[in-house]
């Protein structure tokens, strides 16, 4: 209903009321993304909301009862399990694992499987979001966040990189299986007591000093022990990868997660809050744990127990460096949320980590693209001549023209993205910031985290291929310097801007630590690879991007709606590519048949 106040008032709809009624209101001419919740008043069983304020208002009622939404979140799971044991059924129907002896099949098995089920995963992960964001509200979200982000962070160290070395040296020989995997699991045990008192430490300081409540306490004490039965799975985990059996595990993470995640849905309904949740996680690792090791027993070996203290001090020693470069890169990304917390409040961090899940979800897309091209680049670094360069130059190319379009997209979408996310609690909040000693009111919220942040992914994409480069060449080492060069940056800048600008500072430093990284992988790329034609390789993308942000904009002006608007907006982007010439040339043409004709061949 469009109303048009000249004074505060009263908005009574003679319609009957029920649970599930909801009511937001926005500005005249607004869309759902400038919507505020309103309380519905049933004091004659009618729809009554306040409005506070004369002007010009659309006051949309909304029937969205809970029972629906857990009945569609139930849904989909069951589709989910459906489709999962339909796959279990044609695996075990069609595959025939002594028929499989070439190279060809074992590769394209255990890149592809995991590949797809590790997308299912994330499908069903981002529908449980969707759940517990909407129970958990900001302030919950952060709390929930800033827990599993503590937990993560312990979780690399107490895995020390073992999981990596023991599938490297186990693939080599199969007869040294049950040793490593006594002495991995001993060390991760050892490492985790270890870590106990640290963690406690921390927790305390975050209790004192920045204000965490209880319910996190808690949820970090039951993550605490649930890291114990994580580690011994995931080094179970790393047996099957050394046996080139990855569509084990991978097979038994989606099956975790639909359980974990149904067990998650029903200890939120019940009212145990995040808390629930971090029981969930231990139950399910531990049955996790249980169900690895039965599959190590029937389908590899039967462990035996060889306890070796000098082999356990030489795996400390080289698993090292491993756990740095994890340790640093984690880091590196969830910093910010360690700082928001103390700074800026949980409810700053659930903004700002609903904003953080599009972000998460689309960094799929290097990661994976990098899996497929490392063993083509470390093969190139073997040989003489330009081809580690070329590949390097037409990866960055690639990764830029997605990134931008998929970044300028996410800016246009960002208001109804979080909407279906989070609902309207996430859009439109309150808040200020400091400039120059002067405090600015203004309407925020995660959809605008999201518009700021987005813009991190054409430089983090490139990063990412470009870490993979430099692992080619042997450059670790110099990785390691180079991370700890961005983490320097990233609590210097988080800690600069939350305090005046809260969660957009963190978005902001998001990008500028993309940078501080990008600059000493480009001195390195130059020194080891070659010289990178930068200028070249971003002008058509951003030319294009910027014509097709444009063009969106002037047709969401003319009223169109924002979802019609991408379609031309994307065939503008193609056109003005093709129209400069980002299509052609010997590297678009030569060096990416050559890499269609090796993932082929």
């Amino acid at each position: 209903m469009d109303i048009n106040l000249s004074d505060r008032g009263w908005l009574v709809l003679s319609d009957a009321w029920f649970p599930g009624w909801k009511a937001f209101v926005r500005p005249f001419g607004g869309d759902e993304s400038q919507e505020t919740e309103l309380t519905i008043h049933a004091p004659t069983a009618l729809r009554t909301v306040y409005l506070p304020e004369q002007g010009q208002w659309t006051v949309r009622f909304v029937y969205s009862p809970m029972s629906f939404k857990v009945g569609l979140y139930v849904s989909f799971l069951a589709v989910m399990a459906c489709a999962l044991l339909l796959l279990w059924w044609l695996w075990g129907r069609y595959y025939r694992p002594d028929e499989s002896g070439d190279e060809v099949r074992t590769v394209a098995k255990n890149s592809l499987v995991p590949m797809a089920l590790n997308m299912a995963n994330k499908a069903i992960d981002f529908a449980f979001a969707l759940l517990y964001v909407r129970l958990l509200g900001p302030e919950g979200t952060g709390q929930y966040a800033f827990v599993v982000t503590m937990y993560g962070f312990f979780e690399i160290v107490s895995r020390y990189g073992l999981g990596t070395l023991l599938t490297r040296d186990v693939a080599a020989d199969k007869n040294q299986s049950s040793r490593y995997l006594t002495n991995v699991l001993g060390l991760r045990t050892i490492l985790w007591l270890a870590s106990l008192p640290v963690l406690a430490l921390v927790t305390g300081g975050f209790r004192v000093f920045g204000g965490i409540s209880m319910a996190e306490v808690q949820a970090i004490a039951i993550f605490a022990a649930a890291m114990l039965f994580a580690n011994w799975a995931d080094a179970l985990s790393s047996l099957f990868y050394a046996f080139e059996k990855m569509e084990y595990p991978a097979g038994l993470s989606s099956a975790a997660a639909l359980l974990k995640v149904t067990f998650g849905a029903l200890v939120l309904l019940l009212g145990w809050g995040f808390v629930g949740l971090a029981w969930v996680s231990l139950l399910m690792n531990i049955v996790q744990m249980i169900w690895l090791y039965s599959l190590v027993r029937s389908t590899l070996f039967k462990p035996e127990w060889k306890w070796d203290t000098k082999l356990q001090r030489w795996m400390f020693g080289v698993s090292g460096p491993l756990m740095i470069n994890h340790l640093l890169a984690t880091i590196f990304w969830r910093i910010d949320v360690w700082l928001l917390r103390p700074l800026a409040g949980a409810v700053s961090v659930g903004l700002y980590s609903a904003a953080l899940k599009y972000l998460d979800g689309l960094n799929i897309i290097p990661s994976t693209f990098t899996f497929a091209i490392f063993p083509l680049m470390s093969r190139y670094a073997k040989k003489e001549g330009e081809g580690l360069l070329r590949s390097y130059v037409l990866s960055a190319r690639l990764l830029l023209m997605v990134s931008l379009p998929l970044a300028m997209t996410i800016t246009v979408l960002a208001g109804p993205l979080i909407y279906v996310l989070g609902g309207a609690e996430f859009l439109n909040v309150p808040d200020t910031v400091q400039i120059l000693g002067r405090e600015i009111s203004y309407r925020g919220g995660s959809a605008l985290a999201l518009q700021v942040i987005i813009w991190s992914i054409p430089i983090g994409f490139v990063n990412s291929v470009t870490q993979f480069v430099l692992i080619a060449v042997n450059q670790q080492g110099y990785l390691t310097k180079a991370f700890i060069l961005g983490v320097v940056f990233n609590v210097v800048g988080n800690l600069l801007l939350i305090p005046p600008f809260g969660y957009l500072g963190a978005a902001v430093v998001t990008i500028l630590s993309e940078f501080s990284l990008l600059i000493p992988f480009y001195w390195s790329v130059k020194r080891h690879v070659g010289h990178v034609p930068w200028l070249d390789l971003l002008w058509r993308p951003l030319l294009a991007v910027l014509v097709m942000g444009g063009l969106m904009n002037v047709l969401i002006g003319a009223g169109l709606n924002v979802w019609l608007a991408l379609a031309p907006g994307g065939l503008v982007y193609v056109g003005v590519l093709a129209v400069t010439g980002a299509f052609r040339g010997e590297e678009m043409g030569v060096v990416l048949g050559r890499l269609l004709k090796r993932s082929n061949a």
